[in-house]
């Protein structure tokens, strides 16, 4: 499986999720469980972040295959961060 690909399956996860505490999170508020609602909508802030990265990586990745098939050679390298 390539890079792609399985960045396409993490984004699909990702709004798998997204959908998914929507879904429950409009349940709650009908309810009146605000405060579970509230700390669901906090998960929720997160899975759109991680969305957001992923969509971010898979841009950088396409970009990449593209130029490759243009015949300039390129590839992305992983970045490593340390903490001092």
């Amino acid at each position: 499986m390539d890079a792609l690909e399985k960045l396409n399956q993490q984004i699909s996860r990702e709004l798998t999720c997204i959908d998914d505490l929507t879904d429950v999170i409009k349940l709650h508020v009908k309810a009146g469980r605000i405060n579970i609602a509230k700390q669901l909508e906090r998960d929720l802030h997160n899975s759109l972040k991680q969305l957001e990265k992923l969509h971010e990586r898979k841009r950088l990745w396409a970009t990449v295959e593209q130029l490759n098939k243009n015949g300039v050679l390129a590839k992305v390298v992983d970045k490593v961060v340390e903490m001092a």
